[in-house]
């Protein structure tokens, strides 16, 4: 039986080097950013979430090391994202604390009771993440698996960590009769108290996602998007040139080697390009590759201040200069991923419509959540489309585009779910209020968590996106993008639409009777 090679990655020593180096700051910026948020804004407790996250990070790295997990550069933003999720669960736990101790209830009681009144929101955010992360590394290929990997285990050591080691830190200090303090003069009274109407100005969130869709929606269908070697097939090489070179000229350089089907971008430095072409894609065969290199050879050696050997060109490891890296992707691999891609969306939004409509008892809580996140997507995915080409970097819509999406549907549910957990609650203790002011009063009441697992989402995602380098720098703009608009869409569309839709579900029903 004759293998057959559907996919084949060359990175040189260099490339490699500067993505590990660029991935580590990042990290490690982003996981310091996190670290002093937890502390201005909790004080003695952000010390314990700190602590708990330190574990959280251990644990995680002892777990892809003892299952041999491949470190690639979308695992490292699935690690990042991790550290920002891993908050959440403390920052709903610590503001369910906050509540009881404002309602006049003594530490050890508030402790145990904002512990209780917190674990249904964390199980369901979490259990929808989970769930995505299972779809994506079912039905996902290659590099979104990784990621899906890194995804499910930092899930399963966030709860741990975030529900155990806080409580254990916790306990220990109320047996010793110390104090814990949970805010400080800044932070006290931030978004307490408010008393917006947000259901009253759904129709404003409804005509401004209206437009930001139908713009997303034409330009996906007219513009449409610039895609990767993943998604076409064909072969792309990144090309490192001994002095700085303009993308135009080694396009124009390019295009006359190989009859059209070329794209030249800046990948990196001004000496960095990277060149893509469909030329013979169908033909995967070794002879065409050796042709093809020299083709660029041919068409690129003017561009070299020193003279530069065809052996020298296609190998860096006595030069730096010349081909870094190469990528190879038959066009039935191509749609092989195209097709798991799509399966992924659909069945990620169909399994947390199933999952929320069977928690709460009700399809129009499933369709808010769904609409909500349909609504991101597909901003999202406009935006890719919109600004590709126009933007100083990569946008092409490739395999760790798709990750990007997917960790978006499973993070922007977490708000929904809290949100929704929030009225489902407010409904049993006031069963005779007016359902608008009860989902006015719960939007109200978890404003301060929203914000906080958001600002702790995006700190990491912006240390990714100015220090994680060229080759991640899309993947982190695709998941600010969707935490900015998954945050808005939780609150001024998802509820919003869930309440429309169970109002009219509750007319028909008594039309009926």
């Amino acid at each position: 039986a004759p293998a057959t090679i559907v996919q084949e990655q060359v990175v040189g020593p260099s490339l490699g080097a500067e993505s590990i180096h660029a991935g580590l700051i990042s990290f490690i910026i982003a996981f310091i950013l996190v670290l002093v948020y937890m502390v201005f804004f909790y004080q003695g407790a952000g010390v314990a979430a700190d602590f708990a996250l330190l574990v959280n990070v251990l644990l995680l790295f002892g777990t892809l090391a003892a299952f041999g997990a491949v470190l690639t550069l979308p695992g490292i933003a699935g690690l990042v994202l991790t550290l920002g999720m891993a908050v959440d669960a403390n920052v709903i736990i610590y503001e369910r604390i906050k509540e009881e101790l404002k309602a006049g209830k003594g530490l050890s009681k508030a402790v145990h009771d904002g512990y209780s009144n917190a674990y249904s929101a964390i199980i369901d955010g979490q259990v929808t993440t989970l769930l995505t992360g299972i779809v994506l590394f079912i039905f996902g290929s290659g590099p979104i698996q990784g990621f899906a990997t890194t995804l499910i285990i930092g899930i399963i050591t966030s709860i741990l960590t975030s529900i155990f080691i806080t409580r254990l830190v916790f306990e220990g200090r109320i047996a010793r009769g110390k104090n814990i303090t949970f805010e400080n003069n800044l932070t006290r009274n931030f978004l307490k108290n408010t008393k917006v109407n947000f259901i009253d100005k759904r129709k404003v969130s409804y005509t401004v996602s209206g437009i930001l869709i139908v713009i997303s929606l034409v330009s996906i269908f007219t513009k449409g998007f610039t895609y990767g070697v993943d998604f076409t097939g064909g072969r792309t090489y990144v090309v490192r040139f001994d002095q700085p070179v303009t993308a135009e000229a080694v396009r124009e350089a390019a295009l006359d080697a190989f009859e059209g089907s070329v794209e030249v971008k800046q990948f990196g430095g001004e000496s960095q390009m990277k060149i893509t072409t469909s030329y013979k894609y169908e033909d995967e065969s070794t002879d065409v590759d050796a042709e093809i290199e020299g083709m660029l050879y041919d068409a690129l050696k003017g561009f070299f201040k020193e003279d530069l050997s065809f052996s020298d060109f296609v190998s860096t490891l006595d030069n730096p200069n010349g081909i870094i890296s190469s990528d190879k992707v038959g066009a039935t691999i191509a749609n092989d991923i195209k097709r798991s891609a799509v399966i992924s969306v659909i069945l990620a939004l169909l399994v947390i419509f199933g999952y929320i409509a069977l928690r709460f008892n009700g399809w129009t809580w499933g369709l808010g959540g769904v609409v909500s996140l349909a609504h991101t997507t597909i901003i999202v995915i406009g935006f890719f489309s919109l600004f590709t080409g126009i933007l100083p970097f990569n946008l092409d819509v490739d395999q760790t585009f798709i990750a990007a999406i997917l960790t978006i549907i499973g993070y922007a549910i977490n708000d929904n779910v809290v949100i929704f957990d929030r009225i489902r609650e407010n409904l049993k203790l006031h069963p005779s209020a007016d359902f608008k002011d009860t989902v006015n009063t719960s939007l109200n009441a978890t404003l301060t968590r929203t914000m906080n697992t958001s600002v702790s989402t995006l700190l990491p995602m912006l240390a990714i996106a100015i220090w994680g380098g060229e080759s991640i720098r899309g993947l982190s703009v695709a998941l600010i993008i969707g935490i900015i608009f998954g945050t808005y869409a939780s609150i001024m569309i998802g509820t919003p639409i869930m309440f429309d839709a169970t109002k009219r579900a509750a007319e028909k029903k008594a039309l009926k009777k």
